[in-house]
């Protein structure tokens, strides 16, 4: 059993590498999208469960040419509540962000602008359309529903932009989107291969701007360790595809839009049986980035706490 079930495993991540390389993909760099937010498409709390989680992301990227070049360095939190009511297969997440800093670099790559403060909220719930294998189900399939809301400020101008507004340097996006997906798990404790696919619908701001529609792809296996099986180990494989930004003017953003691939590795520890520590790196291996582009590894640090309500 076991060694089938390794096969597989190898099998479809031989598959999904080969699809990295394949051409015409798209995805974002300074686009307004989070590539790893957290999702109840992998696991969620028990039935009348409330998980609350602290997760931690630093983040850089860079995008454009001489004058046109500018940088992002980030520190963000996001405080999510993931609650499992007294109804069968049915769950919902609030996920509330807030940047510690969110920095911005010119085309001098000095800092011109930092901006703190909440950003776009989110609401979201998994339903489970598939569950079989028994009382404990080695095969589930769920389909997931979010809605980001405008919550976070897109009115912010900096001193140097000399009363122009710069999308880039919003803790908001100012819009309405919709993310839309599907996860398949198979367990076979303590191993368990997942795969989800979500697309993201953007809105348009205000003042015309538009980050470009995004597709998110995952494929990944976790197993746990020890005679408790409180440590456990995963390696993702994942993709983003996104189309360009068309900027106030009307016009596409030529830095914008493109494919890129990433492996993904983290650890978790279960602290006691309700709290759970995890880190996670995620690090850019293929990257085919419209213009210029720059992305670097991403790391998250989280905290987890279930309680029976």
């Amino acid at each position: 059993m076991q060694q089938s079930l390794v096969q597989r495993i190898l099998i479809i991540l031989a598959l999904l590498a080969a699809s990295l390389v394949s051409p015409g993909a798209r995805a974002c760099s300074v686009c307004g999208c989070d590539p790893t937010g957290g999702t109840l498409g992998l696991d969620r709390p028990n039935q009348s469960d409330l998980r609350v989680i602290l997760e931690n992301r630093y983040l850089q990227k860079e995008s454009g040419t001489e004058q046109a070049s500018e940088g992002e360095r980030e520190d963000r939190f996001d405080l999510r509540f993931q609650y499992s009511p007294p109804i069968a297969d049915l769950s919902f997440q609030v996920e509330v962000p807030v940047y510690a800093w969110k920095t911005h670099l010119g085309s001098t790559s000095a800092i011109d602008d930092t901006s703190r403060g909440l950003s776009d909220a989110a609401v979201g719930a998994r339903y489970e359309v598939l569950k079989l294998g028994g009382l404990v189900p080695r095969h589930v399939l769920s389909v997931t529903f979010s809605l980001k809301l405008p919550t976070g400020d897109n009115t912010h101008r900096a001193t140097v932009d000399q009363g122009s507004y710069d999308e880039h340097k919003q803790v908001g996006t100012g819009t309405f989107d919709e993310l839309f997906g599907a996860w398949y798990t198979f367990g076979d404790f303590p191993t368990i291969v997942y795969a989800g696919v979500t697309a993201r619908i953007n809105g348009t701001n205000s003042r015309g701007n538009h980050y470009g529609n995004a597709l998110f792809g995952t494929l990944g296996v976790r197993r746990s360790f020890l005679e408790d099986k409180h440590l456990f180990f995963a390696l993702d494989a994942q993709v983003r595809n996104a189309g360009k930004d068309t900027t106030p003017g009307g016009a596409y953003d030529g830095d914008s839009g493109g494919a890129i691939g990433y492996a993904t590795g983290s650890a978790g520890y279960a602290i006691t049986n309700d709290l759970l520590v995890r880190a996670i790196i995620q690090v850019p291996v293929v990257k085919a980035l419209n213009g210029a582009q720059g992305e670097h590894p991403v790391g998250f640090l989280s905290f987890a706490y279930d309680f029976t309500l």
